[in-house]
C-alpha cells in the first residue's frame, strides 16, 4: 500500500468533516466525481487550480488548506481528526466580530 500524498489526504479529510460525499463534493468544485476518487486516492495530483477550488467550495483560504496539509502529516488517524476539529473552530473564531471574540 502506497502512502497517500499529504495534499491528496487533506483533501479527503476536509470533504468528510464537511460530511459531502465524492459526488456532493465534485458538484461544489465542478469536477466529475471520479477526479474526487483518483485525487483522494492519490491516483491523480492536487493542481492549483483544484486546489483553489476546494478552498472556494468549503470557504476556507488555500493557505489554510496547505497549513492543515503539513499539520497533519505524519500525524496518526485520531491526531488528524483533532486538528479538523481545532481548525474549524479556528476559523469560526475569525468570523465573529472582534468584540465577540473576547466573550467567545
Amino acid at each position: 500500500m502506497t502512502k497517500r500524498p499529504v495534499i491528496n489526504e487533506a483533501l479527503r479529510l476536509l470533504r468528510l468533516y464537511c460530511r459531502y460525499s465524492q459526488t456532493e463534493m465534485a458538484e461544489r468544485v465542478g469536477v466529475t466525481q471520479s477526479l474526487i476518487s483518483d485525487v483522494e486516492g492519490a491516483r491523480k495530483a492536487v493542481s492549483m487550480d483544484l486546489l483553489e477550488a476546494y478552498s472556494a467550495a468549503v470557504n476556507v483560504k488555500m493557505s489554510q488548506l496547505l497549513f492543515f496539509a503539513e499539520e497533519i502529516e505524519g500525524q496518526p488517524i485520531a491526531r488528524r481528526g483533532q486538528l479538523i476539529v481545532a481548525e474549524k473552530v479556528l476559523q469560526i473564531l475569525e468570523k465573529l466580530h472582534p468584540g465577540q471574540r473576547e466573550a467567545a
